[in-house]
């Protein structure tokens, strides 16, 4: 099977990847191994090739790949160790999704790129007493802006 060597200079975490092709080899699955976490054997790459490559793609098992590990069996033959790259494997699954986006004005979430910024500021309380106190009834004054000095 030919398996896509690359370079990622993208987050593990980044659904779409940043990508770089180093080179594409003709690779042999190793014995005993799974399709979550399996180890290629390939050939013919110089070692100043092996040792940019961090991320890989099979196209025969629909899949990408972080490359785990890279072990020299012989003179140009190596071994090399893939995990899964679950985000990337189905990023085009993901980006098909619909969902439906609800703001609330008091439990928003910074992390919901929806193009407005909220912003907060500790909230400045002052209590005064009434010089003639209250009678029957209790009132409450609250002034919200830019008031500086609040006087009864």
């Amino acid at each position: 099977m030919n398996i896509v060597l690359q370079t990622n200079a993208s987050p593990k975490n980044a659904l779409t990847k940043e990508l770089t092709d180093i080179r594409t080899v003709s690779a042999v699955l190793k014995d005993e191994t799974t399709v979550t976490d399996p180890v290629f054997v390939l050939g013919g790459l110089l070692p100043g090739e092996v040792a940019d490559i961090n991320y890989a793609t099979v196209a025969t098992l629909h899949r990408s790949y972080f490359v785990t590990g890279v072990r020299s069996i012989r003179n140009n033959v190596w071994e090399i160790s893939c995990h899964v790259d679950v985000l990337s494997t189905y990023a085009e699954g993901i980006k098909a999704q619909t969902a439906v986006i609800h703001r609330q004005e008091n439990a928003w979430n910074l992390y919901l790129d929806d193009g407005i910024f909220k912003t907060y500021q500790n909230p400045h309380i002052v209590t005064k007493l009434f010089p003639n106190g209250f009678t029957t009834q209790s009132f409450i004054l609250a002034v919200a802006g830019g008031a500086q000095n609040i006087t009864p």
